[in-house]
């Protein structure tokens, strides 16, 4: 029996090799490692549990809502924009390290979902309302794909928790359609939660300082997605962030320190006669690198 099951099974992995190209490998779309970056937020808990921990890539992160207020705290909703325009088949909501434990009910239940092609605050269409999984994942197929750059969640319930509602990520799968609009030019100076911050990109490489104790940042990017180390205080503090830069010129990200995700990142560009105090090669000089070659001289 073993000759007569080998043998179709054979010829068909030749046909398959030779005349098929393998599966492209799914990419979300949301993550910002791929480009996807908040525009808008109604609230987070704090910097531990921010709303970028939705699109981190990480299960170790989630988000948290604000406390409620007087007049109720639902809908919770978010806008998030993708790199170019996608025909979207496929969304993920992600519950599976929510702290229900601690606070049973609060992962996100009812959550509807609208897409648009138009802007991140107009041209929105609804696209469905979906039932999440407490403490688990839910993946929705669209019955058809589904054109957007601009995805708005709207959070309506959680299973029952009075205080929050949280959710570990957010994922989209889809097709690009047509050409990616060209990147704004990151280059320039960003009014951020850590007080002013320089980027200067030359290719693949960017190089920058920050105010707030004399920070120097370097590291490579595509134009849109910032993959960057900063090291402050001498030299004697040191991690990395994970920055995406919005088509209007809005900078949002993480910044981690031994691998932890301490918080967000996040500015808008200010117009090109704004100044700083700071330039990049006195800010890497500070910390103990020459800033010619990115080389540590303490070692």
């Amino acid at each position: 029996m073993k000759p007569l099951v080998l043998v179709p099974v054979l010829l068909l992995a030749g046909l398959l090799t030779a005349n098929a190209e393998p599966p492209a490998a799914q990419v979300n779309v949301l993550a910002m490692k791929n480009g996807g970056v908040v525009l808008a937020h109604t609230s987070q808990f704090d910097k531990e549990f921010p709303v970028n921990a939705m699109i981190d890539g990480s299960l170790e992160n989630y988000w948290a809502s604000g406390k409620p207020s007087p007049g109720g705290w639902y809908p919770q909703s978010f806008v998030i924009e993708m790199d170019q325009v996608y025909a979207l088949e496929k969304l993920v909501i992600d519950n599976r390290e929510t702290d229900e434990e601690d606070y049973p009910g609060v992962s996100a239940r009812e959550v509807s979902f609208s897409v648009s092609t138009t802007s991140s605050r107009s041209g929105w269409q609804p696209l469905l309302t979906v039932q999440a999984v407490q403490f688990g994942r839910k993946e929705i197929r669209l019955p058809k794909p589904v054109e957007g750059r601009w995805l708005k969640v709207e959070v309506r319930s959680n299973y029952g928790n009075p205080l929050f509602v949280e959710i570990n990520e957010l994922e989209a799968y889809g097709k690009p359609v047509g050409k990616k609009a060209p990147f704004p030019d990151p280059n320039g100076i960003y009014q951020t939660n850590y007080q002013l911050l320089m980027l200067k990109v030359d290719g693949e490489d960017v190089t920058g300082c920050y105010e707030m104790d004399k920070g120097f940042v370097y590291g490579k990017t595509n134009g849109r997605v910032f993959n960057i180390k900063w090291v402050e205080h001498k030299g004697k503090e040191s991690g990395t962030a994970l920055l995406v830069l919005s088509s209007d010129g809005f900078l949002n990200g993480l910044w981690y320190e031994d691998g932890i995700m301490k918080g967000p990142w996040f500015g808008n560009k200010l117009p090109d006669r704004a100044t700083i105090q700071c330039d990049p090669v006195s800010a890497a000089m500070g910390v103990g690198f020459n800033a010619s070659t990115l080389v540590d001289s303490r070692d």
